[in-house]
């Protein structure tokens, strides 16, 4: 590609955009125009426009000044896009399971631990132990589940 050709090209974005939020392109217009009533009056107006684009692609109009510039650029494009898109549902496959999978290991493992304390307190208080012992062990999974719910009513709230 020419220098010609690249200085053609839209600038490029100097914005901090994490990827998985889409930039959003916006073109502000401002048009000012005097009007003059058949009064004679005359009162100035302004008129204030903006035209916006979200997403991956740039706004058709862009898409096809880019193929003037690069015969095959819109083609390019599109099909970058395409792939991008098909590779997050690939990853979206991936990871869903994995993350179904490591909640199931947690709830057994919280369960396991919970049920540990609770065995063990009985032991102790069997046993003959200090009430103090078997108190702190069975708070363990008290507070564990206690933890559990604000965290998930905090998480539904926000």
């Amino acid at each position: 590609m020419s220098d010609e050709q690249k200085s053609k090209l839209p600038a490029k974005s100097t914005r901090n955009t994490p990827k998985h939020i889409e930039p959003k392109q916006a073109e502000r217009e401002i048009k000012r125009a005097q009007v003059i009533h058949p009064d004679g009056r005359q009162a100035d107006l302004e008129i204030h426009s903006e035209r916006s684009w979200s997403g991956v692609l740039p706004r058709p109009e862009d898409l096809a000044k880019f193929g003037e510039i690069v015969p095959d650029a819109p083609e390019r494009l599109l099909k970058m896009a395409e792939l991008e898109q098909q590779h997050r549902i690939a990853l979206e496959r991936l990871i869903f399971p994995e993350n179904v999978k490591a909640g199931t290991r947690g709830q057994w493992l919280g369960a396991a631990i919970s049920i540990l304390a609770l065995v063990l307190a009985s032991v102790t208080a069997w046993a003959g132990g200090p009430w103090q012992v078997s108190l702190g062990l069975v708070s363990v999974p008290v507070f564990s589940v206690a933890r559990s719910l604000v965290t998930a009513f905090r998480a539904d709230h926000d």
